[in-house]
């Protein structure tokens, strides 16, 4: 059965639509800000990457599955689509499918009507997709990580590396 594609919807609906489209709103103002630049706290660093918002990064000096995320999507704000993919090979695909939520629930809450079906339900199915590459990705760089010798070096400098090793 396929839902007309101008359905009114609730009030609550409109509301909950509008208020995710203003929080998408938010992370591409973070981005045309530069929220890469932030310093969350203080000797948050590391070498390519400078400052880091990633807690995981800063306690075990291994990037988790979203690292580089912020920076590729503050790349792709300031025009850098290579820069974009090298810090995250899907930050570009998951800047375009955020941009089109944020579009289609803006246009739902502002209108009260539905638009955008099919595109919806790919946005939905993509969820999975995009986690599951997501974790093909970081496995990915953390093989070449630990292959290359980084990754032990960058665990045994991080604090939880420096605190089980004085543990042992």
């Amino acid at each position: 059965m396929e839902v007309s594609a101008n359905r009114t919807v609730s009030q609550d609906e409109r509301v909950l639509n509008g208020l995710f489209a203003g929080l998408l709103a938010a992370v591409f103002l973070a981005s045309f800000l530069g929220a890469d630049r932030w310093q969350p706290w203080p000797g948050a660093s590391g070498g390519r990457e400078g400052n880091t918002l990633c807690v995981l990064r800063h306690l075990t000096g291994l990037p988790c599955m979203t690292c580089g995320m912020t920076r590729s999507f503050c790349a792709i704000s300031g025009g850098g689509f290579v820069e974009a993919f090298e810090h995250h090979p899907l930050g570009p695909v998951v800047y375009a499918v955020l941009a089109v939520t944020m579009l289609r629930s803006g246009w739902i809450a502002a209108t009260g009507r539905r638009r955008m079906e099919r595109v919806a339900r790919m946005l939905v199915w993509s969820i999975p997709v995009l986690a599951l590459t997501a974790l093909a990705v970081w496995a990915l760089r953390l093989w070449i990580l630990f292959v290359s010798g980084a990754g032990a070096e960058a665990w045994h400098a991080s604090p939880i590396g420096r605190l089980l090793a004085g543990a042992g």
